[in-house]
């Protein structure tokens, strides 16, 4: 895809921005080849930057206008900017090159234009003193460096979006009707400023890139920013608009007018951009923080299960509405021996992982967890459940938290008591619930512990059955 976004950017700066005598205010194709820098593998980049040198140079032959030594050393400049560019922009603006951070886009143009420079005295001191170029070499070199370091600038953010919006083998366009019709119009508004040069259109598209700043995200504006620059230097070279009325017979007077013309569009949407953007970051952060919060006030802070208030709440609300479904209370028999033998902190760990096998046993029927204390948890499991297929459930939820757990290096087995009561029986209070749960867990437990009991009225006949006799 970076190669094709190179021939196309290619094709477009060679036939509609360049001028009768060669010059174009911006040239985006080496942001293609920057980005494949920045975001492939070494092996993959180097293949990128062969073919795009290779197409390149086809279309440099095909255009003419260059002799074929000229037509290669401007291909192996491109290639030798980007490599210049890529390190330092991993370094100080990393790969996603976040150019609405002020302090990343500073450090970006200063990376651009020294890139840029570089590769210019190259090239002017090649056609000065090889090529007998007879042009100025101080005013070809800022030229050249204006030119491709805008180029960097304008196009790399543009293309960097479009590889965030792609998916690998196929592209997926997440369309966005509101901001797709501000783009449009700040197109159209580019190209009807620069046909009809006599009147003053061209400065209402800062309001028009400030507008889409506001409402779309930074790839939006910055996309913009770029499609407006090609109309406009397009319209430019072909001799139409404010600037080329300028100076009809100066190319590079014409060019170097545009250049400040486009970089000044980046500068209206990049500070709005970095306010709106800092602005949507404090609202991220406030309700992470506000979640985070909510997640402490509701969930046991070791197990990350519900705690007792929010547990209640969530029986109280099943209760309410008559839903279906069980309660089981579990105690794990001789938690204090792991203590013991394991200390506190394997404790800690074992509790983390029981909590964690429970949650999974109850979580694939949309049940929930929590832990009422110490070695106490309770779980709801919503459903219709009869008598016998509630006893099933607790030899199946018994004999999975019987299989051995390794804390600390040690493999270690435990058992554990439960309590069960089916809800939407009848018409009782959360508490009343609780109460009936508890009561067939301290029956269980009485009676040896290492199995279940169903609740039953009356609590009198409650009778526990051992996981063991009834497997």
């Amino acid at each position: 895809m970076l190669v094709a976004v190179f021939g196309l950017s290619c094709l477009i700066s060679r036939f509609f921005v360049t001028d009768a005598f060669g010059y174009s205010s911006f040239w985006p194709p080496n942001a293609a080849m920057l980005v494949a820098l920045l975001s492939l593998r070494p092996r993959m980049a180097a293949v990128v930057l062969v073919a795009c040198l290779a197409l390149n140079f086809e279309i440099n032959s095909f255009a003419g206008g260059l002799s074929p030594t000229e037509s290669f050393l401007a291909c192996a400049l491109n290639v030798v900017q980007v490599l210049v560019a890529a390190p330092m922009t991993r370094r100080f603006c990393g790969a996603t090159i976040d150019l609405t951070r002020p302090r990343r886009f500073a450090a970006f143009t200063i990376i651009a234009l020294l890139s840029a420079a570089i590769e210019a005295a190259i090239g002017v001191a090649t056609e000065y003193m090889l090529l007998g170029d007879a042009t100025p070499p101080v005013r070809e070199w800022m030229q050249w460096v204006l030119c491709d370091a805008l180029g960097l600038l304008l196009a790399t953010p543009a293309v960097l979006a479009l590889l965030r919006y792609a998916r690998p083998g196929q592209v997926v366009w997440r369309v966005e009707k509101e901001n797709v019709a501000l783009l449009v119009s700040c197109i159209v508004l580019t190209i009807l400023s620069f046909v009809w040069g006599r009147s003053p259109l061209f400065l209402f598209l800062y309001p028009a890139l400030a507008m889409l700043a506001f409402h779309a995200r930074p790839a939006w504006s910055l996309t913009a920013v770029f499609f407006v620059s090609t109309f406009a230097s397009a319209l430019t070279a072909w001799g139409l608009g404010p600037i080329a009325r300028l100076s009809p017979d100066g190319s590079l007077m014409r060019e170097g007018m545009m250049q400040p013309y486009l970089f000044s569009l980046l500068l209206v949407v990049l500070p709005i951009n970095n306010a709106v953007g800092e602005k949507r970051r404090d609202t991220r952060r406030l309700l992470m923080m506000k979640a985070n919060l909510e997640h402490a006030a509701t969930h046991d802070m070791l197990t990350s299960t519900m705690n007792r208030q929010k547990f209640e709440t969530v029986l109280k609300s099943v209760v309410d509405a008559m839903q279906p479904g069980v309660v089981l209370f579990i105690d794990i028999d001789d938690f204090k021996g792991v203590n013991d033998s394991l200390g506190h902190q394997a404790g800690d760990a074992f509790l983390k992982a029981f909590s964690v096998r429970l949650r999974d046993l109850v979580s694939w029927r949309g049940g929930c967890v929590g832990r009422f204390g110490g070695d106490e948890f309770a779980a709801f499991i919503p459903g219709a459940f009869s008598a016998v297929e509630c006893e099933a459930l607790c030899i199946m939820v018994s004999d999975a938290l019987r299989t051995p757990y390794c804390i600390a290096g040690v493999t270690r087995s435990v058992t554990a008591s439960i309590g069960a009561v089916m809800t939407g029986m009848d018409r009782i209070t959360a508490d009343e619930l609780i109460h009936r749960a508890d009561t067939a867990l301290y029956v269980t437990k009485a009676a040896g512990r290492d199995g279940y009991m169903l609740f039953r009225e009356p609590a009198a006949d409650l009778v526990p059955f051992p996981v063991s006799e009834t497997r």
